[in-house]
């Protein structure tokens, strides 16, 4: 697979937020324990996974729905 997963390119969540320029949010995401890039990809996995993780982003304050996209985009690997 050449398209690298998403815990290939960043060490955590934090790493994925300041290159997609949401560094805003590395606070919400460190109080809510989802640093872990395997743990958001897992979401991401699942059946519903995709809209899994965009629930979970709204409820952490993430109110944009562009941002939810990109961080979800970012995750499933469509960037």
């Amino acid at each position: 697979n050449a398209r690298q997963g998403a815990s290939e390119r960043w060490a955590d969540s934090g790493a994925m937020l300041r290159e997609l320029k949401l560094e805003q949010y590395v606070e919400q995401f460190e109080e809510e324990e989802m640093t872990s890039i395997e743990l958001l990809e897992e979401i991401v996995s699942r059946g519903d996974g995709e809209k899994e993780l965009m629930d979970a982003l709204k409820e952490m304050g993430i109110k944009k729905m562009g941002h939810r996209q990109a961080i979800v985009g970012a995750v499933v690997g469509k960037l």
